[in-house]
C-alpha cells in the first residue's frame, strides 16, 4: 500500500493533479495560491427508509486524490453519495454514487466584473449522462457574513447541472489588476481622432510661425490677416482631401485598391 501511495504522489507531481489549476493564465490576476486547499459541502436527503448524504469537493491549487472519500484521482470537482441505513452511524454509509470532473477536461473562465470569476465545465461525460458544472469563486463584500467566507456552498444540483460557490479572498483582484479593469476606455485614453487633431494644430502653428519668420527675414511687414486667410484656405483644402486620403490608406491596407481592368504581366 505504501508503494502505491508513493507512486500516486509521484504521478501527481509529474502530471499536475492539482484540482483547479491556479497556473492557468485566466487565474493569474487572482490570489488563489493564498487560499489553496480542498473545500467541501454536504447535503442530506431523506430517502425512506434510508438517508442519502452527498458531499461535493473542489480542489483549489491542491490535488484531489482517490484516497479522499473514494474520489477519482486528478479531479477538479468530486461528488460522493452514500446511503445511510443506520442514522446512528452515518460514517458507515454505503457508497452509491461517484461523480468526478477531471482536471484535464477543457473549461472556460468567465470574470464576474471585479467580484470574482466563474469556472465552467460543459458536457462532462458521466456514464450515459453528461454533466454541466459551474464554480463561482467570489470576492468577499461588506455584506457577506464572516461565517460564510471560505465555506463552499451548493447553489443547485438537478442531476445534470451543478452550481457551487465559494466566497474567498483569493477571488479578489489585486489593486493593479482592479485599476486596469476599471480604467477600460473611460476617456483617459486618447483615440486616434484626438491625435489627428493635435497634429493638425501643431502643423498649423508651425506653418504660421514659419511663414511669419520667413516674411520677417525678407524684410517685409507681416500681414497677419493675409497669413490667417492663407492658413484657413490651406486648412479647408486639407479637410477636403482628407476623405480620399483616408480611403486610399484603407485600400492600401486591405488590398482593395482599384487597378482597373489591367493585370500585371
Amino acid at each position: 500500500m505504501k508503494t502505491i501511495a508513493i507512486a500516486t504522489t509521484l504521478f501527481c507531481l509529474l502530471w499536475g493533479c492539482l484540482g483547479i489549476d491556479c497556473s492557468a493564465k485566466e487565474l493569474k490576476p487572482y490570489k488563489f495560491e493564498d487560499v489553496k486547499g480542498i473545500y467541501s459541502v454536504s447535503a442530506m436527503k431523506d430517502t425512506p427508509p434510508t438517508q442519502s448524504n452527498r458531499t461535493w469537493y473542489i480542489g483549489i491549487c491542491e490535488t484531489i486524490n482517490e484516497d479522499l472519500d473514494s474520489c477519482p484521482k486528478n479531479s477538479d470537482i468530486c461528488g460522493i453519495t452514500r446511503v445511510i441505513v443506520d442514522k446512528k452511524a452515518p460514517e458507515k454509509g454505503v457508497l452509491s454514487e461517484v461523480i468526478g470532473l477531471s482536471a484535464n477536461k477543457e473549461k472556460s473562465y468567465v470574470p464576474i466584473d471585479d467580484q470574482g470569476i466563474s469556472i465552467m465545465y460543459e458536457n462532462v461525460e458521466w456514464g450515459s449522462f453528461s454533466i454541466n458544472a459551474q464554480v463561482d469563486l467570489l470576492c468577499p463584500t461588506k455584506d457577506d457574513k464572516e461565517a460564510d467566507i471560505g465555506q463552499l456552498k451548493l447553489v443547485s444540483w438537478d442531476e445534470s447541472n451543478l452550481t457551487l460557490s465559494l466566497i474567498t479572498p483569493g477571488a479578489c483582484l489585486s489593486k493593479k489588476d482592479q485599476n486596469r479593469n476599471n480604467k477600460g476606455d473611460n476617456g483617459e485614453s486618447w483615440g486616434w481622432f484626438t491625435w489627428i487633431f493635435i497634429f493638425l494644430v501643431l502643423f498649423l502653428s508651425i506653418y504660421i510661425i514659419g511663414g511669419a519668420w520667413f516674411q520677417y527675414n525678407k524684410g517685409n511687414s507681416i500681414d497677419f490677416q493675409s497669413a490667417l486667410r492663407e492658413v484657413i484656405e490651406n486648412f479647408v483644402d486639407l479637410l477636403r482631401g482628407l476623405p480620399s486620403f483616408i480611403k486610399e490608406i484603407i485600400e492600401k491596407f486591405t488590398g482593395n485598391s482599384n487597378r482597373g481592368e489591367y493585370s500585371a504581366v
